[in-house]
């Protein structure tokens, strides 16, 4: 049972820690405590909330958790007029809300985008132009062997060495 608990705790921190710790610091916890009140807000989800909670509203939770956490750290830090507590924040909230975004999926769509682009970074020129164009942008295999002058086979065959490498880069990540 004991295991079990644990090993739910365990598997919370990992899928959740770095984006609550992007997430303090952008609500203004240094860099230095952010682990800090990041740990503090899975421990108090544990003790008040179920370990076995679906993915969305254990994510809204420790979020907002996260928000009083930070408020009450920058409380004792004697910083009340940073950005939580502006009315700036809560315009970008009310934004984000208005464009059916949460600010948790903001933090990871970010990380995705550089983990995506880092990656694609890594290809040879002529494969990162015949992806991007067929996987990013959503252009035909005909329309992109036209546009760089080649066969659509060889198209074809670019984007498909492409997609290998991707695989092999972001595979381990993000279980590709």
């Amino acid at each position: 049972m004991q295991q079990d608990i644990n090993g739910l705790l365990q598997a919370i921190y990992d899928e959740y820690q770095r984006p609550l710790r992007i997430l303090a610091i952008d609500f203004g916890i240094p860099v230095r405590d952010a682990d800090d009140v990041v740990q503090e807000t899975i421990i108090s989800y544990y003790e008040h909330y179920p370990l076995d909670w679906m993915p969305g509203p254990m994510r809204s939770m420790l979020v907002k958790i996260l928000r009083n956490k930070s408020i009450d750290y920058l409380r004792k830090s004697q910083k009340e007029k940073q950005m939580l507590e502006s009315m700036e924040f809560y315009r970008q909230q009310e934004i984000r809300l208005r464009c059916n975004q949460d600010l948790f999926d903001q933090i990871t769509n970010k990380e995705v985008y550089h983990d995506v682009n880092q990656a694609f970074g890594q290809l040879s020129k002529d494969l990162q132009v015949a992806a991007r164009l067929q996987l990013v942008e959503g252009m035909m295999n005909k329309d992109v062997a036209k546009l760089l002058g080649i066969s659509s086979v060889a198209c074809r065959a670019r984007v498909s060495r492409a997609r290998k490498i991707l695989r092999q880069l972001l595979g381990p990540k993000y279980g590709l």
